[in-house]
Order: C-alpha cells, then sequence, then structure tokens
C-alpha cells in the first residue's frame, strides 16, 4: 500500500497558487470628499418663443362643422303636448343660425364632450322651444347621418325644464 498522505498538502498548496494567480485584483480605495454644488448657476430661464403665448389654434378642418347646412325640426315633445313645428334652422356660421330664414342671426355652439364620443349642441334663443338657450348631446355622427332623434334638450338656465327633440338634415 502506498502512502499518499503528501499528496493533501500538495493538492492544496496547488490549488491556493491556481486561486492567486486567477484572482480579480482589487481597486484601490478612493477617499469621498463632499464638492459643493453652485447654487447660483441656473441654466433653465424660461423663454417664450412663441408669438401666441403657446395657444394650441383652434383647427376646423378636422372639427365636425354645420356650417352650410339645414335642418328640419320636425317634432318636439315637452311636458304639455307633442307638436311637429317644420321649423328650419340654417348654419351660417361657425356660432350662427338662422330659424326660416329669418333676418336675426342667433348664436350656437358645436362642442366635444371630454371623455365622450358624443358633442355637445347648444341653441340659444330659440324661439320653437320658447326663446331660451337649450342644450342637448348629440351622436358623433350625427352630421354625417343627417338625423338627430330624441335628443333631450335641457334649457341652460333651468336645468328641470327638458324637451326631446327630432331633427332632419335637408
Amino acid at each position: 500500500m502506498r502512502n499518499t498522505s503528501y499528496l493533501v498538502p500538495i493538492i492544496c498548496l496547488i490549488m491556493m497558487l491556481i486561486i492567486a494567480l486567477t484572482s480579480c485584483e482589487k481597486e484601490e480605495y478612493e477617499p469621498w470628499t463632499y464638492v459643493p454644488e453652485n447654487q447660483n448657476n441656473d441654466s433653465t430661464t424660461w423663454r417664450d418663443n412663441y408669438t401666441d403665448g403657446g395657444t394650441i389654434p383652434y383647427d376646423t378642418s378636422t372639427a365636425p362643422t354645420l356650417v352650410g347646412t339645414k335642418w328640419v325640426l320636425t317634432k318636439f315633445v315637452t311636458s304639455f303636448a307633442t307638436e311637429y313645428p317644420n321649423d328650419t334652422l340654417e348654419f351660417i356660421s361657425y356660432n350662427e343660425y338662422t330659424i326660416n330664414n329669418g333676418p336675426i342671426p342667433r348664436n350656437y355652439q358645436l362642442s366635444s364632450i371630454p371623455l365622450s364620443t358624443n358633442h355637445e349642441l347648444s341653441l340659444y334663443y330659440f324661439t320653437p322651444f320658447g326663446g331660451s338657450h337649450y342644450s342637448a348631446n348629440v351622436g358623433y355622427y350625427f352630421i354625417q347621418y343627417g338625423v338627430i332623434d330624441n335628443a333631450e334638450f335641457h334649457n341652460i338656465n333651468n336645468t328641470t325644464s327638458k324637451i326631446r327633440a327630432w331633427f332632419k338634415k335637408i
């Protein structure tokens, strides 16, 4: 039988030599030094480079438009009665309409409703409903479809007054 007791120290010595030769070299430690920040070096001075104050212009090319269209009020229902007036509304500009070719233009507003696909149509001094200001939600494609069916118009000044109306584009 052979004596192998001398192999253990030799194997340990070889392993330590391999580890020493292949181990990573440690970086020298550099002490931390505090460098104060310059408080007076503000290079973020804001300048207004916009001639219009930075506002986004209203692009009427993508907004739905009623300009140049005519609509007939075919029916409306109040809490008292149902009427079939057949009054014609002609939208002559982005904010004015006439009733039955009348000489006095009245104001209206068509606007998008945030977080909705509908639009809000407000008709001011709307005489078929009594001359008050009325507003209703209308569908997104109501201009393309050419109808407003069963829209609930609310009196802007008196929210309890409601009128259901039907319009058709001609």
